[in-house]
């Protein structure tokens, strides 16, 4: 999918020199020694190509537990051994919008109401009518539901821990809004109230009780599956209801690979900036989670094309959530089988006490168990080790911390308060949080590359904006910018000037790099920034980054 730089087919599509993959390919070939395409920097994906035959994905959560606790590890020295740059990105280094990624909050700054709304919040289970239940499970913890609303909406429907009111509902639906700011697809989410009478049961419809018996699902047998669920003042319940999505699903995504049967899956996942960057959002949120059972693939038709749409779902066990309970203190910083950390309490005879031992941890209703003084971006780790989460390097977290940095304390406040906690105390504690860990991941993700971004020209000199330094990442640094014109090929030549001002490109020179360093010591000095303008009609453009 890579060009010899970046982007080599799907860019080549999208500058229309070819439609099908194996020409884009040869085509690809021929030009291979090009620095830049006409079309750099691309925004947008080119339109997928259809999608005639694709097979359900079914994937066994225990064999990826285990497979992912005990094989995945073993590769890891593998990958550190074949590191390469994400494979999916544009010539800026971003991830261009797509079946799997939209560009949003950072790049194209959200309103409040946009942040609260989501991937959606007009279309919540209808008030008025019946809910009509067509299928059911039970856990034997918590009872499950796919109802139907008046207007043939489709939801699922899932009730909090028992001991555990609003935990599961809340974190569902905030997760769904900030993974949507982020830039991933995710369900419409709703917290519901109702009561036993807005329920109406189809016919023909079974349930398994704790025993594994399949049986019709009564009225009674509805009551018995709500008993242990707590009521609201008001005598109603409260769940969370997820709206399907529209399409076919096809069922998860794996983390790394592709899939033979989708001909616009040409990066292996693992090789995705928005995959391996999901790491950090996953550590901000505490989304221990983040594993292929919580994807899903839709099968959607646009335009007469059928393509697979990809998205993240199912955000009940991120914060301080594990779902069916409040999380334990370990989550977060070792592995459901974790050797290593096992061999340390052998090691001290259980007398080392890791610091998310000791942490704050304040008992409030719905919060569950969360904190920030124990959260190290760097350390953080899901339920088991993700392949896409091992290959992310320094240039992956800087453009998804960067991402996390954007975010207000305004914009965490209002995001969090969509999961509707009767307990203000909740919203406090987990905003603050979310502010602290955001803080702690731009320091230590942002210091590790020169966090410079947004270039631009202004009246006539090269402009960014310093993110390091509102959070004391070289602050007052001096920066020195030395300039080189370049030609179709990326071949340099040294220009005698120094500084922001832009030289004035001379007879065939189409193409501008401005390297930026800084002269001093200190976090992400030892790195540069090559930031590349094209000539054009409308004047110099920046059409690429190299860090």
């Amino acid at each position: 999918m890579v060009r010899p730089k970046q982007y080599s087919v799907v860019s080549n599509i999208g500058f229309g020199l070819a439609v099908v993959l194996t020409v884009a390919g040869q085509l690809s070939a021929q030009d291979s020694g090009r620095k830049f395409y006409p079309d750099d920097p691309l925004i947008e994906e080119p339109p997928p190509l259809s999608v005639n035959k694709i097979q359900k994905l079914d994937i066994n959560q225990l064999y990826d537990f285990l497979y992912n606790s005990f094989a995945t590890p073993r590769r890891e020295g593998k990958f550190r051994e074949d590191t390469h740059p994400a494979r999916d990105v544009n010539t800026l280094g971003d991830v261009p919008n797509s079946p799997w990624y939209t560009n949003r909050h950072f790049f194209n700054r959200m309103s409040i109401d946009e942040l609260k709304r989501g991937p959606g919040n007009s279309t919540p289970p209808s008030s008025s009518g019946s809910w009509r239940i067509v299928s059911a499970k039970s856990n034997g913890v918590m009872p499950g539901f796919v109802i139907e609303d008046q207007k043939k909406n489709r939801f699922l429907l899932k009730f909090d821990p028992p001991n555990q009111p609003e935990l599961a509902s809340a974190t569902d639906v905030i997760g769904s809004k900030f993974f949507y700011a982020l830039g991933y697809n995710t369900p419409e989410n709703y917290i519901v109230h109702f009561t036993t009478e807005k329920l109406e049961i189809s016919p023909g419809v079974m349930w398994r009780d704790e025993s594994g018996k399949k049986s019709p699902l009564t009225t009674r047998a509805l009551q018995l599956l709500l008993r242990p669920q707590p009521k609201c003042a008001d005598g109603t319940y409260r769940a969370l209801a997820s709206r399907f999505v529209a399409g076919k699903v096809i069922g998860p995504f794996r983390y790394e690979s592709t899939r033979s049967d989708d001909p616009n899956d040409i990066v292996a996942h693992e090789d995705r900036r928005e995959l391996r960057g999901l790491r950090v959002f996953a550590s901000w949120l505490n989304h221990t989670d983040t594993k292929s059972i919580n994807t899903l693939d839709a099968l959607v038709t646009e335009n007469g094309i059928q393509y697979l749409r990809h998205y993240l779902i199912d955000f009940g066990s991120i914060l301080g959530s594990a779902g069916t309970d409040a999380k334990q203190p370990w989550y977060g910083h070792q592995f459901l089988i974790d050797p290593k950390a096992t061999g340390v309490q052998m090691v001290t005879f259980g007398l080392y006490n890791p610091s998310w031992v000791t942490s704050d941890y304040p008992n409030i209703k719905g919060a569950g168990l969360f904190d920030f003084k124990s959260f190290d971006p760097i350390a953080w780790k899901g339920d088991y080790p993700n392949p896409a989460f091992m290959l992310m390097d320094n240039v992956d977290a800087y453009w998804a911390a960067k991402q996390v940095a954007a975010f207000t304390d305004a914009d965490i406040r209002a995001l969090v308060e969509t999961g509707e906690y009767s307990d203000s105390r909740a919203t406090d504690w987990i905003t603050q949080c979310l502010v602290k860990r955001r803080d702690k991941i731009a320091q230590v993700w942002l210091s590790r590359v020169l966090p410079l971004d947004r270039f631009r020209v202004v009246h006539g000199e090269l402009a960014f904006d310093n993110l390091g330094a509102k959070y004391g990442i070289g602050d007052g640094r001096e920066y020195s910018i030395r300039w080189s014109s370049l030609d179709d090929r990326g071949r340099s030549t040294r220009l005698p000037v120094v500084g922001p001002k832009v030289p004035t490109p001379r007879g065939e020179t189409k193409y501008l790099a401005a390297n930026i360093g800084c002269s001093e010591t200190g976090p992400g000095c030892s790195n540069s920034v090559t930031v590349y303008l094209r000539r054009e009609e409308t004047g110099l453009r920046v059409i690429g980054i190299d860090r």
